[in-house]
């Protein structure tokens, strides 16, 4: 049985999760509208390079955090957290900047900074299971972004520059907003750094990143691939319905996240193995009901609200509905195995991921254009959710038979 507090949760993350989905749509819709595809274009690769670097960060920011804050305490985290986030966000702004010199190198460094330290703060009350505060922040970024873009589009307006200097204000205005959170959740958090906190943290971070870098180039190296060959526009279409079909991924995120810190606290129990099957089957019909009701909508209502130019999008989200509900499967269980700290089996799955991504995009991009992105997608997806699904009953058949042979013993 999920426990009431579980299912509390869950409800509210969901309800937030689908504010930020809709959200990000209207972001989108502003972006697209304001600067047409090839500001779209401009914004996909800035945000791509962003979490990119972000990966790197997230070593001593992310799920090490929510894993380790109930059991060092925030201070000894809060140090090597910032220590890393600048070392690292300022190398991997100069590799971004030596390999793809665009304009916006300055805002790309910002934004890593300030994305470091607010992910500290959620991962923060994740692990304290404070989701309720986690939820309230991912909520406001977007909706301050929303309106500092508008704010500037109607005052100094530069362009798709606008986009860059909204998006850092809103990480600003969320953070002074986690500051007072974070001293009400935990009190003053001091400068403490341990060397054995550090390398647990390090181990813990890096092996789950390490599957998130891997995961990366499956969901976007063809963002790259589509710059080379196709140019800006044709990303900013293709980002479009990357847009739209992440915003489907509400549910099992919204669960996922919620399963991953019940799980850190109460550990690899039998009813949170029965959990994540039961919550994974409750994400695949609602995912596939989502996806029903974007297909039946009319193709010209796509080109109302993102522009003219993006009409094709629901052709897109079409080609990747089959990869949307894999994944909106599989992320549950991906979660889980993080809980229990198996990393090993999603770096495994991801490096798979992003060897076949590699491999069908050279052939399908130059063949079938944004077409082969959205097939290369699907497939990799498929693929990568089925590892990840036949080890979790794998695991599961195996922790049966040997309760089985236990009891047997016993008698």
């Amino acid at each position: 049985m999920i426990s009431k507090e579980v299912r509390k949760d869950t409800i509210l993350t969901i309800l937030s999760k689908v504010a930020i989905a809709l959200l990000s749509i209207a972001n989108t819709a502003c972006i697209t509208q304001f600067w047409g595809a090839e500001g779209k274009g401009h914004q996909a690769i800035f945000i791509a390079n962003l979490s990119l670097i972000i990966i790197v960060t997230n070593i001593f920011t992310s799920s090490s955090i929510s894993y380790f804050v109930r059991k060092v305490g925030a201070s000894k985290l809060f140090a090597q957290a910032c220590i890393w986030t600048f070392i690292s966000s300022s190398i991997g702004v100069l590799i971004s900047h030596y390999f793809d010199n665009r304009p916006y190198t300055i805002f790309l460094l910002i934004a890593c900074l300030l994305t470091g330290y607010l992910t500290f703060h959620n991962s923060l009350y994740i692990g304290m299971q404070k989701i309720k505060y986690f939820n309230l922040l991912t909520i406001l970024q977007p909706l301050f972004l929303l309106f500092f873009m508008y704010l500037f589009f109607k005052t100094i307006n530069t362009g798709y520059f606008d986009y860059f200097y909204a998006y850092i204000f809103s990480l600003i205005t969320v953070i002074i907003i986690a500051h007072f959170l974070t001293r009400k959740t935990v009190g003053k958090i001091k400068w403490q750094l341990e060397f054995s906190v550090t390398k647990k943290t390090f181990n813990y971070g890096f092996q789950n990143e390490l599957s998130v870098f891997f995961q990366f180039f499956v969901t976007r190296l063809s963002f790259y691939f589509i710059v080379y060959y196709l140019g800006e526009v044709s990303l900013g279409i293709f980002s479009v319905g990357i847009s739209i079909s992440e915003a489907v991924w509400v549910i099992s995120r919204s669960i996922s996240m919620v399963q991953y810190s019940n799980i850190i606290k109460e550990g690899n129990t039998q009813n949170a193995r029965k959990g994540v099957v039961t919550t994974s089957l409750f994400s695949i019909v609602f995912t596939l009901l989502c996806i029903f009701f974007i297909l039946i909508l009319p193709k010209s209502l796509f080109g109302y609200v993102f522009g003219p130019e993006f009409s094709e999008v629901k052709q897109i989200v079409f080609l990747m509905s089959p990869g949307i509900l894999f994944i909106s499967f599989s992320t549950i269980y991906g979660h889980y195995f993080a809980a229990i700290g198996k990393m090993k089996i999603l770096i495994f799955k991801s490096v798979a991921g992003a060897v076949l991504t590699f491999i069908l995009l050279i052939f399908l991009i130059p063949l079938w254009g944004i077409n082969g992105a959205c097939i290369t997608n699907s497939l990799v997806h498929f693929i990568v959710s089925a590892i990840i699904v036949a080890y979790f009953f794998m695991m599961k058949s195996m922790v049966g038979h040997q309760i089985h042979v236990e009891s047997y013993n016993e008698k």
